[in-house]
């Protein structure tokens, strides 16, 4: 499923919201997936189990085999990987078991090895509280380019790892930046930066020149965009809500 950002807000029943399928003593958990942008042709990774964490117990939420190529995700697009409905109480982890991985680079496909990830499984540290009644959604943010790593000379290759680079975020709790690129001719990609670290990054729509920096905590960023002809648009002290867009509106890469 691909939805854009502010259309799962509209949507999706954020914490603490009731939901009468929801019964009296259970919560429902909704887990997404989102990308960041990668430098590759596709990078398809096989899930076979999301679980949460409560009481030294998992709690499966989905064991559905799903390959997913992580850069169809991104500008705002997410896939719901699984939802289930639970026992109520704080959630301190969430499990993901990846069985294979692939990335193809220049036309070529080689498989990646995976360090545990089909038995004790990766796991993020993430809080929540599931209060019954209610529908809790939480977004995984895939950062595809930090999680590959290549062994061997970049240029000549003998290998490559998955060792996954995840943001783990409750959807109530975070907000967008938006515009529109005038000049997106040269394949832009916008950032998100707090301080010198990239939070998260998007590919521009060569065609509209839109984008959506998506899935951010509240808080001040720089919006920085540039293209391969080394262009560039740089804005500071871009302020996020939660629950909000920041529609910066056009903007012209120089």
């Amino acid at each position: 499923m691909k939805k854009g950002f502010l259309a799962l807000l509209a949507l999706a029943f954020v914490w603490g919201c009731k939901d009468q399928s929801t019964g009296p003593d259970k919560a429902t958990v909704r887990i997404y997936l989102t990308d960041a942008v990668a430098q590759y042709d596709a990078v398809n990774v096989t899930f076979t189990e999301v679980s949460a964490h409560i009481d030294s117990q998992w709690v499966v939420i989905s064991n559905k085999t799903q390959k997913v190529n992580l850069l169809d995700w991104n500008n705002g697009n997410v896939l719901l990987l699984g939802q289930a409905e639970v026992q109520v109480g704080t959630y301190t982890q969430i499990r993901l078991k990846i069985s294979d991985a692939e990335i193809v680079w220049n036309g070529t496909s080689y498989n990646m090895t995976v360090p545990s990830g089909s038995t004790s499984g990766l796991k993020l540290n993430v809080q929540f509280e599931a209060v019954a009644g209610s529908t809790y959604d939480i977004v995984l943010d895939f950062d595809a380019e930090r999680s590959v790593v290549i062994t061997g000379a970049r240029l000549a290759p003998t290998g490559f790892k998955l060792k996954p680079v995840i943001r783990a975020l409750a959807l109530a709790l975070t907000g967008s930046i938006s515009g529109t690129v005038t000049n997106p001719g040269k394949l832009p990609t916008a950032y998100a930066l707090a301080g010198t670290d990239t939070v998260t990054s998007t590919p521009v729509d060569g065609t509209t020149g839109a984008f959506q920096l998506s899935f951010l905590p509240a808080g001040t960023y720089t919006v920085s965009v540039a293209d391969t002809a080394k262009r560039a648009f740089n804005q500071a002290s871009v302020q996020v809500i939660a629950g909000q867009d920041n529609a910066l509106g056009q903007l012209t890469l120089q």
